[in-house]
């Protein structure tokens, strides 16, 4: 009967279309073109504050006729080693330059380590990609270094705290209000960041503003998506997100490449997400019709069956069927022995010995992910070459990795393909130790860490499908976002990662990053499958989700796998009721 209660609304859609016109049109309109705009309102801010290469401005050069940069470099900037372990200019000091030397040939200037003086009249950047960025004209280098940092820090306590709010306002409020205002506060936020970094707690703010919404704009379409189609097409709508996601990051950087300026391009990457407000609506056989519906699935769960029986009319509608069998009236008896569960938030995921191990596994996987995604992605913008292309790469090498998660979910199941993944990062993480501060390898250097990022992209996905489908409908979003908010709180760590990579010494962040991708390896194997199994509706059915499973099995689609056996009588019984409503009516007006 359990089982039975699992596929009921999937027998339910499958007389609407599971995998019609509705479905391909959604997921091409919002899991692929609003999420590739999305991505990249979300991730302009890692290219904004890149920071180009700089070091003190000294005067004087033209006194002496010196054209030549390196020589007055060599002339006038001491030695440190850099985060390579080679001797190069200073960043941040200068040899104290007095009229007196000026007045004498360079050959026989001489300094002490006491002439030694932090950068005294500005800073001179490196103009080879950026004409403009709020680093390079607000000098937030140096003793200001850690504003880029922090910012990147305060951007994840915003998603953190946007995740809180706004992941249970899906579960609460509905999936669709909650993209509508995601969207809203991400483009007001990042339209106020472009007119005031001048002012950087101001700044500092706009950029959380612009954070908030950074996960539910993701999450809403991506479940109203799987709650709306057959089960067999979860790792396709996964896949078509990550497609859009990733389309939009190898875009945004070719912008800010051709426009050269931080407030043209985030100004070009941030207003097209807010033109979604507009998707237009039509009308067909004198109904309106939307194109983001909400989920009739959850409208069903919290007892509204009315609404969930017009969203069912609207998919049915564009699938081309005329006709439904069934009404409301039907919908409510179908889940008349289904109680409306009282859920308690985020509490809610730990109710239960077996939810609360499947939420903290889950959660830890996304820790790892979390971490290790965010702290290449800074990388690539930071290490040496084009930072555009070094950006374009990284993201580039995630469609392949998508397809590769996909079909290795699809067959091997969403466990071992985590796992799997986790275990060849650990692994490729080694090899860079020994040759990251090598310039002879940095070829192969590069070439391992799109490797890595390749490895945690599919971790990305896989998990990502894992959080959304161990969870009861009433807890989806919430529990997606519950592992959202604890892998922002631990993903504050990233940026300090990838300081200690830029500043000190390039090996940091690939220990950190082996010794986390095993951690995720143990964890992702104690993970129930989800690959054919019908996703949990109630508490009760998640609390037991995984119970028998064995741990050494691969996933096997069991017979009468998303049946719909009750379905047919239930929908008979229907149609009687329904008809003796009508003749009550008809005997009314009589």
């Amino acid at each position: 009967m359990a089982d039975a209660d699992d596929a009921l609304f999937d027998g339910i859609l499958e007389k609407v279309g599971n995998d019609g016109r509705f479905q391909r049109r959604f997921n091409y309109i919002f899991n692929v073109g609003a999420i590739m705009f999305a991505s990249m309102s979300y991730m302009s801010i890692i290219l904004v504050l890149n920071k180009p290469a700089h070091n003190c401005h000294v005067p004087g050069r033209e006194l002496l006729n010196i054209t030549d940069d390196e020589l007055w470099r060599n002339l006038t900037l001491p030695r440190e080693p850099d985060n390579k372990g080679i001797m190069s200019h200073s960043k941040c000091q200068m040899f104290n330059v007095t009229e007196d030397h000026l007045k004498i040939p360079y050959s026989e200037w001489s300094f002490r380590e006491s002439d030694i003086i932090d950068c005294a009249y500005g800073y001179e950047y490196d103009r080879t990609y950026y004409d403009k960025t709020p680093i390079t004209e607000h000098d937030w280098v140096c003793d200001k270094g850690f504003r880029e940092t922090n910012i990147f820090v305060y951007n994840r306590f915003g998603e953190l705290i946007g995740t809180f709010i706004f992941g249970q306002l899906g579960d609460t409020l509905g999936r669709r209000p909650v993209f509508y205002f995601s969207v809203v506060i991400i483009t007001v936020g990042r339209l106020i960041s472009m007119f005031t970094a001048s002012i950087y707690i101001v700044f500092s703010i706009a950029a959380v503003l612009g954070s908030l919404t950074a996960n539910s704009i993701f999450q809403a379409p991506l479940i109203i998506a799987m709650e709306v189609s057959k089960s067999e097409r979860r790792g396709y709508i996964s896949m078509m997100q990550c497609i859009g996601w990733t389309t939009g990051l190898c875009i945004m950087p070719m912008v800010f490449w051709a426009t050269r300026d931080w407030f043209w391009a985030l100004m070009l990457t941030t207003i097209p997400i807010f033109l979604f407000i507009f998707i237009p609506q039509y009308y067909r056989r004198r109904r309106k019709i939307w194109y983001l519906i909400e989920s009739p699935r959850w409208l069903a769960t919290r007892g509204h069956y009315k609404r969930s029986m017009e969203q069912l009319r609207k998919i049915a509608s564009v699938n081309g069927i005329r006709q439904l069998a069934f009404d409301e009236l039907t919908l409510e008896k179908l889940f008349a022995n289904r109680t409306v569960e009282k859920v308690y938030g985020m509490a809610s995921l730990f109710s239960g010995w077996r939810m609360a191990k499947n939420t903290i596994l889950c959660v830890s996987c996304w820790i790892v992910c979390c971490i290790t995604y965010f702290t290449l992605v800074l990388l690539a913008s930071r290490m040496d070459g084009n930072p555009f292309l070094n950006f374009l790469w990284q993201s580039a090498v995630e469609l392949p990795a998508y397809k590769i998660g996909q079909i290795m979910s699809d067959s091997l199941g969403r466990r071992f393909s985590n796992s799997i993944a986790f275990i060849f990062a650990t692994l490729l993480s080694i090899p860079v130790l020994f040759i990251v501060q090598n310039a002879e390898y940095e070829a192969m250097t590069t070439a391992l860490t799109i490797t890595i990022k390749l490895c945690v992209s599919i971790n990305f996905f896989a998990v990502n499908l894992q959080s959304i489908e161990i969870y009861p409908t009433c807890l989806r979003q919430t529990g997606l976002s519950f592992a959202a908010i604890v892998a922002n709180l631990f993903g504050i760590l990233g940026p300090y990662v990838v300081y200690l990579g830029t500043e000190y010494d390039l090996r940091y962040p690939f220990v950190i990053i082996g010794l986390l991708s095993a951690f995720g390896a143990v964890c992702a194997m104690f993970l129930p499958e989800t690959l054919h199994q019908a996703l949990p509706e109630s508490i009760e059915q998640a609390q037991k989700f995984g119970k028998d499973q064995g741990f050494w099995t691969l996933p096997k689609k069991p017979k009468g796998y998303g049946g719909t056996v009750e379905l047919g009588q239930e929908l008979e019984e229907g149609k009687r009721l329904k008809a003796a409503d009508n003749q009550d009516e008809d005997e009314a007006r009589g």
